[in-house]
């Protein structure tokens, strides 16, 4: 059996490939792009960051205090430096430890001055990252290439998670996969697939993309097993309007070769309570497939 080939990209549409060799300075670290990486990084990755920045910077100053034997009032060890060095960071005070001597004040001098920064700093990216409006998009686990309304079609399925209103929603799909020309140069190339419906007006419910596999499609006549050895992807892009908060909303998507499934269909979300007569959008069946029904049989030509 041959070794699994990595996929270029996770279903969020993150590049999963290792980036090597780059130039000094390029990249998004937070030595070379701070804002970047702040903005960008996980919740966690940034509130474990901050908290070991003001525990390190901390130690360093309880360290200061503690070797240089300053005067601190009920001071007695470097555990109350540490506190008092937490106090004074964060511009609390207590009153309980406070300092005694020249040494003493000029550290809560500079700690003070790097509390109000680092404040602010810790401020400011939180109001950024909880500002910046998203949007809450569920896609269907696996993409279908099927059979729909007497065509072989590609299709997805979306539904908006929230109870807003997403105004003229709009998606666009792409294929890529790795192609060799007739000179031989490997590249990866990029396809634009076009949508039986593109945007619409109002999105609040679910929403089947689909995209029709003519002649012109580079879909036409695919098979699990090219789509595998040309490492496709189906990217997928959504934008569009917040209606209550009067901001785009955009997310993205990918469906690897693995997440594409032949001749099945999406069950059934849209259902009826019967008890109450009201319809409703079941998410529970969401990602399920179906066998397809077997295409009718073509009527006999008219005689002559």
């Amino acid at each position: 059996m041959a070794p699994k080939v990595q996929p270029m990209f996770d279903a969020r549409g993150r590049l999963l490939l290792e980036r090597r060799n780059l130039p000094p300075g390029a990249g998004s670290s937070l030595a070379n792009d701070a804002y970047h990486f702040l903005r960008s990084s996980s919740w966690r990755s940034i509130t474990l960051l901050f908290a070991a920045l003001f525990v390190g910077a901390n130690l360093v100053f309880a360290g200061v205090l503690w070797a240089a034997h300053a005067s601190v009032t009920n001071a007695h060890g470097f555990l109350d430096y540490f506190w008092f060095s937490v106090q004074s960071l964060a511009t609390i005070g207590y009153g309980v430890l406070s300092p005694d001597d020249t040494l003493s004040n000029a550290v809560v001098t500079i700690e003070s001055f790097l509390g109000f920064g680092y404040t602010a700093l810790v401020t400011g990216v939180f109001f950024a990252r909880f500002s910046t409006p998203s949007a809450r998009i569920i896609f269907s686990r696996v993409a279908i290439i099927g059979e729909h309304d007497g065509q072989r079609v590609l299709m997805f399925r979306v539904a908006n998670a929230r109870i807003t209103a997403v105004v003229e929603a709009s998606i666009r799909v792409y294929m890529t996969r790795d192609e060799v020309t007739t000179t031989g140069e490997r590249l990866r190339r990029i396809y634009d697939l076009a949508l039986r419906r593109a945007v619409t007006p109002v999105f609040n419910l679910s929403w089947v993309v689909y995209h029709p596999i003519d002649a012109d499609s580079p879909l036409y006549g695919v098979t699990p097993e090219n789509l595998h050895t040309s490492l496709a992807n189906i990217i997928v892009t959504f934008q569009g309007i917040d209606d209550r908060l009067a901001a785009t909303v955009h997310t993205r998507h990918s469906y690897n070769a693995d997440d594409l499934e032949f001749d099945r269909r999406f069950a059934d979300v849209l259902k009826k309570d019967d008890v109450k007569g009201v319809r409703y959008l079941d998410f529970a069946p969401f990602h399920d497939t179906e066998p397809a029904p077997p295409m009718p049989a073509s009527p006999p030509p008219p005689a002559i």
